[in-house]
């Protein structure tokens, strides 16, 4: 176990070095993200509480008994994902354990090969992810960081899991054009500043190149169609 006194990065991730050195990157802890599914689960435990003792039911206490397990599992998934560290040196990388200040490396380091940001345009066409993965041998990759973009609207750090809790996760700064396909350096420079500044990190501090790659089609605007048809 170990303390760190970090610094915090346009992520919000936790960033520090540890006796040897090496740079220590911390998650961030999913606060608002837990928030946003225990409030929830409260208030429908309560309402269907007082349903309960109101109607004087039995199945209607499942209602509070549903609600609050459901809450429990996402409890110790989202804290499951808000849990991992990383130790970085030229040419290796390890995975840890991390809660607050304190983490947990672990005993084996990997060697990396790359550094890869990935953009995947939604299927529903309303936005994008953006994820940086380090490449380890025969092409094993590890998803250090994750940012949804919302189109036209906000970028916020994928702590809060997908659908309705994917807006719980902590606001970062807005990706410049979160709809752009382009799989060489200019993807960088649409994505956001947080982003940019985790793979510029990356990159340096394990002394490997930056790739990049994107998934989906762009999507199609009105106008387009109507030309298509005229």
């Amino acid at each position: 176990m170990a303390d760190a006194a970090p610094g915090r990065l346009l992520s919000h991730y936790k960033v520090s070095r540890d006796p040897d050195g090496n740079l220590v990157l911390l998650m961030p802890w999913p606060g608002s993200s837990l928030l946003g599914c225990v409030v929830p689960a409260v208030v429908v435990a309560i309402i269907g509480g007082l349903l309960a003792l109101v109607g004087h039911s039995p199945v209607a206490w499942d209602i509070p008994v549903v609600a609050l397990l459901f809450a429990a599992i996402f409890v110790v998934v989202l804290a499951y994902q808000g849990s991992h560290a990383w130790v970085l040196k030229p040419g290796e990388i390890k995975r840890g354990t991390t809660f607050g200040n304190r983490y947990w490396p672990g005993s084996r380091w990997s060697p990396a090969r790359s550094v890869v940001l990935k953009r995947a345009i939604w299927p529903s066409g309303r936005g994008s992810s953006d994820r940086l993965y380090v490449v380890s041998d025969r092409g094993a990759r590890s998803a250090l960081l994750t940012v949804f973009n919302w189109n036209g609207n906000e970028s916020r750090l994928a702590t809060g899991g997908r659908r309705s809790l994917a807006r719980t996760g902590p606001l970062v700064p807005d990706a410049r054009r979160p709809m752009a396909l382009a799989a060489n350096e200019a993807l960088k420079s649409t994505a956001s500043d947080a982003v940019a500044e985790m793979a510029d990190l990356l990159v340096t501090e394990l002394g490997v190149p930056l790739s990049f790659e994107c998934e989906g089609p762009p999507p199609t605007s009105p106008r387009a169609n109507r030309q298509r048809w005229i």
